[in-house]
């Protein structure tokens, strides 16, 4: 049996196979996001089977350089809409209005935000962009991971 340490995504295009003649590449995976309708399909149509079993629940978080004396003793607060906006790159410094309107201590803060992100889809990116997209879809119009992830 084969496994390969990459992200989910990639993880399930090597398991199911239409680049390698629907010949897999890993014969098991594991994620936080599970097989996609149409996956499975492919699967079905090529006469393959699959068991999927829930076994994980995976959480995401967004890590951020703004040093601790710049807080000032507080917390940085990100809602939805302003991480669509720094991850789409429409805010890309620490003292924007909207991100000081909320965290008022980051007035005097004129750094860059340096966002970094995986390059393949995994399901964490997949899980990120959902979210990204169901609290804040007026903000964030980059798509799922995919195609985030194809935009570098």
């Amino acid at each position: 049996m084969t496994y390969r340490a990459v992200g989910s995504s990639t993880g399930m295009q090597e398991f199911v196979g239409p680049n390698n003649n629907y010949d897999p590449v890993a014969h098991f995976g594991s994620g936080d996001i599970p097989m996609s309708a149409s996956r499975f399909q492919e699967l079905i149509d090529h006469n393959r089977t699959m068991l999927h079993v829930p076994v994980a629940i995976g959480a995401i978080a967004v890590f951020h350089s703004v040093p601790e004396g710049d807080l000032l003793g507080d917390p940085l607060e990100l809602n939805a809409c302003l991480l669509a906006r720094i991850y789409s790159g429409d805010i890309a410094s620490w003292n924007h209005a909207d991100i000081v309107a909320i965290n008022p201590n980051l007035a005097n803060v004129n750094k860059p935000i340096k966002v970094a992100h995986r390059v393949e889809g995994s399901s964490s990116t997949s899980g990120f962009t959902s979210y990204l997209s169901q609290k804040c879809p007026e903000k964030w119009t980059l798509g799922g991971a995919s195609t985030f992830c194809a935009q570098g």
